[in-house]
């Protein structure tokens, strides 16, 4: 029983302490960017006293494969590599209260000024989603929708 298993090579890069991204590239650009940077491959007591401030982390199947510190040059060679597979999340989608008029940036943000305004320890945000998708009409007693 044979089945396709689906991408789960990874490389984050990072500069200093800042994450720059997430790319998903396929399993051949994946070892041919492995075996270009085997001779930046770090020890921990290496990488802290390394000067570069660039770092490449190789993952697969969540494993981690090694961690890099890279020149600029060689990681503006990676970013042009890879740049077409960065991996990017659903962006978030500002929330309305018709009631009040107030705007958020987000039904986790919504959530926690009813929170607030309720003196509630806890209120769900997927209340307030499922009211802005139209599956319920209110959520803690208000009104919502997506702006």
């Amino acid at each position: 029983m044979t089945t396709k298993a689906k991408n789960r090579c990874t490389v984050t890069l990072k500069q200093n302490e800042t994450h720059i991204g997430t790319f998903r590239p396929p399993q051949d650009i994946f070892y041919e960017i492995q075996k270009d940077l085997e001779p930046y491959r770090t020890l921990y007591k290496k990488a802290i006293k390394s000067k570069k401030i660039y770092t490449a982390i190789l993952k697969q199947e969540d494993i981690k494969m090694g961690s890099y510190k890279i020149s600029s040059e060689k990681f503006n060679l990676l970013i042009k590599k890879i740049q077409q597979f960065k991996s990017t999340q659903e962006q978030s989608k500002k929330v309305r209260c018709l009631e009040t008029g107030q705007i958020f940036e987000n039904a986790r943000a919504a959530s926690k000024w009813v929170a607030f305004v309720r003196e509630n320890y806890y209120c769900n945000l997927d209340l307030i989603r499922r009211c802005c998708r139209g599956c319920q009409k209110t959520a803690y007693g208000y009104r919502w929708e997506f702006v």
